[in-house]
């Protein structure tokens, strides 16, 4: 039998990780090409709570739906348009009865070929702050806890064996993401047409040639339906692969939490101060003063061990006495 067995419930536990769990903001980045078109995203996040902790039969507890708090989220799409070569064609002529040059084009489109940069637009960055109240994600994981020495004290330290980040859902935005998302595609069409002298020609091209308008082009390459949400949630949790990217951060983030310590030596009472005369005298040396400071007497941890039993931590050593 051990000389010291202490014991702490679960929901004293769960306070106590509850207050050690928050985590200041944690950013991350992560990016994916996917044929023509290049993904990234941006964001941080922060830790809130420990949601509810189970104990297990070992030295494990199980941390269900960790709650965590979006402070930052961006995607970035890059396009690598396939190149399109043109003919030479008429884009304004001059009617037939205007005297002398009349049947002559006025503006002709001198023909070659559009879309041969790679990316030729992007990135094109989306600013998704504003839907960030509406992102719903849940956390779980499962936790080891040891006893480890440090210095003069003995700490129970959590450590991390897993973590389970559930697909990251976009709940209802009051209809707003479909216009977010159709803005800016909007606006990567006209940086481009702005950003190249001679592609003013090229929706009115594009339109007399039969193929769809830039910015019609552009949506048909992410290949957005109707539900815009949905699409949202695939590109976060699918093509982005952002589970794994939260997974690895929030796992970083609440590694080796300590969560309790007790001092080793051991301490059977603490210091305390006695006065001198109520003990008669003491022999050499004499005491300085009136009072003397009595040490508390201690003892080294020996074989200390950690585990869950029911609802209760028990924490168990001997005293090298």
């Amino acid at each position: 039998m051990s000389d010291v067995s202490l014991a702490v419930s679960e929901a004293a536990f769960e306070t106590v990780f509850n207050r050690i769990a928050p985590t200041l903001a944690l950013p991350f980045d992560g990016s994916t090409s996917l044929g023509p078109i290049w993904f990234g995203v941006t964001g941080a996040v922060h830790v809130e709570g420990a949601g509810d902790i189970d104990f297990e039969d070992t030295n494990t507890f199980w941390l269900g739906e960790l709650r965590i708090a979006w402070d930052k989220l961006i995607i970035r799409l890059g396009f690598d348009i396939p190149t399109v070569e043109l003919g030479r064609f008429c884009i304004l002529r001059i009617p037939e009865d205007i005297p002398f040059i009349g049947g002559e084009c006025a503006w002709e489109f001198p023909g070659g070929k559009i879309f041969e940069g790679a990316p030729e637009i992007g990135p094109l960055t989306i600013n998704l702050n504003a839907i960030i109240p509406y992102v719903v994600t849940e956390v779980s994981g499962r936790f080891k806890i040891s006893l480890v020495k440090d210095g003069d004290t003995l700490k129970l330290v959590a450590h991390n064996e897993s973590i389970d980040v559930d697909p990251i859902s976009i709940s209802d935005t009051f209809g707003k993401l479909p216009g977010i998302l159709q803005a800016a595609i909007a606006g990567a069409a006209a940086s481009y047409i702005a950003a190249n002298p001679p592609a003013f020609l090229l929706d009115a091209a594009l339109g007399i040639l039969g193929f769809p308008t830039l910015t019609e082009l552009l949506l048909d390459l992410l290949d957005i339906e109707d539900d815009v949400q949905e699409w949202l949630a695939k590109t976060l949790n699918i093509d982005i692969g952002i589970q794994n990217l939260l997974a690895g951060l929030i796992a970083g983030a609440v590694l080796d939490k300590e969560m309790f310590e007790i001092p080793d030596p051991y301490r059977f009472m603490p210091t305390f101060d006695i006065d001198v005369v109520d003990f008669g005298g003491f022999s050499d040396p004499q005491p300085a003063g009136p009072k003397v400071t009595l040490e508390a007497p201690r003892a080294a941890i020996l074989n200390p061990s950690a585990g869950f039993d029911a609802d209760m931590l028990h924490i168990k050593f001997d005293l090298g006495v």
